[in-house]
């Protein structure tokens, strides 16, 4: 059974039920998968529907992916994924297909009359218009889907629904007379793997989380202790030369030669987030990549991520 996303803090986390971070077995074939999820007010995402371990919707290349309220009649050029009607959503809210053009799968905002998100693995969520398009740029892509929350301290908020959708390997990029800079190029040690983990889990978490933030020292350290996680030679040195790793005096942050460092000697970790954003916009960070470091190292409490999601190796 799959783990359901759970609050990093929560004793009943990673290491209090079935492994976090497990393939479901059963990895697809199609060229898109794509599931349903609603996102809880305390931030963490669920299943609309039954956890049968695979997706709950897949099509081919040229085929469309249409999330409705209505559904319809399934075909190889069509599929529905139905959505259970809600207050602010509209009834056709966002259709997938690909381009022929390029090869990206597009995602539309089918509605007329509010703001959808998208959100490639690992980054900020950037708004998708009202009958506007954007392309899929990564493998793992969330799209935020507004609704009106419900009970009696729901105010003027909003709640979501998260469409999540995986695509196949990546197209390369093309090789030109221009020279490549955008190509994976950074080596991250095991130390940093684990220190990215610890530090900006939250941002690494799968479905995306909310208001995600990056941790202080005293909480890695107080996550370390909370689990037992045997980490040497004490947690609150792990912690801290875990810290230094990424911004300490050579530490993966500091490279000067990679990143301009603006803001003065009183950076904080969160200071260092646009390079974060970096390493996952060069693909050097990943989802299957995230999930390979967490089994490796020893670190499930300080991500979630829902073991349906974790890409076949």
């Amino acid at each position: 059974m799959a783990m359901p996303p759970v609050p990093p803090h929560s004793a009943a986390g990673a290491r209090g039920g079935a492994p976090a971070v497990t393939p479901a077995g059963n990895e697809a074939s199609a060229a898109l998968r794509a599931w349903l999820y609603e996102v809880k007010p305390d931030g963490t995402s669920h299943l609309m529907g039954p956890r049968s371990g695979r997706p709950m919707a897949e099509i081919e290349a040229g085929a469309t992916l249409c999330v409705s309220v209505e559904g319809g009649q399934n075909t190889p050029a069509r599929r529905y994924l139905k959505a259970p009607p809600a207050e602010g959503m509209s009834s056709d809210p966002v259709t997938v297909s690909m381009d022929p053009r390029n090869g990206f799968w597009m995602i539309q905002n089918t509605g007329i009359t509010n703001t959808l998100r998208v959100q490639q693995y690992g980054l900020s969520a950037v708004p998708l218009r009202p009958q506007t398009s954007m392309p899929m740029a990564g493998r793992d892509v969330a799209v935020w889907i507004p609704v009106v929350p419900h009970g009696p301290m729901s105010g003027n908020g909003e709640s979501f629904r998260l469409l999540i959708l995986a695509a196949g390997p990546e197209k390369q990029d093309g090789l030109g007379r221009t020279r490549l800079i955008t190509a994976p190029r950074r080596y991250l040690s095991e130390a940093k793997q684990e220190a990215l983990i610890a530090y900006f889990g939250d941002h690494l978490s799968w479905p995306p989380l909310p208001a995600p933030h990056v941790r202080q020292q005293a909480e890695v350290e107080k996550i370390a202790l909370q689990y037992g996680l045997a980490k040497t030679p004490t947690p609150e040195r792990w912690a801290r030369n875990r810290f230094d790793v990424l911004a300490g005096r050579d530490g993966l942050f500091r490279d000067a030669d990679w990143f301009p460092r603006l803001g003065g000697p009183d950076r904080t970790l969160a200071n260092h987030l646009a390079a974060f954003h970096r390493l996952v916009e060069l693909r050097t960070i990943t989802l299957r990549r995230v999930c390979e470091w967490v089994r490796q190292h020893d670190v499930e409490p300080y991500v979630i991520i829902d073991r349906q999601l974790v890409p076949a190796r």
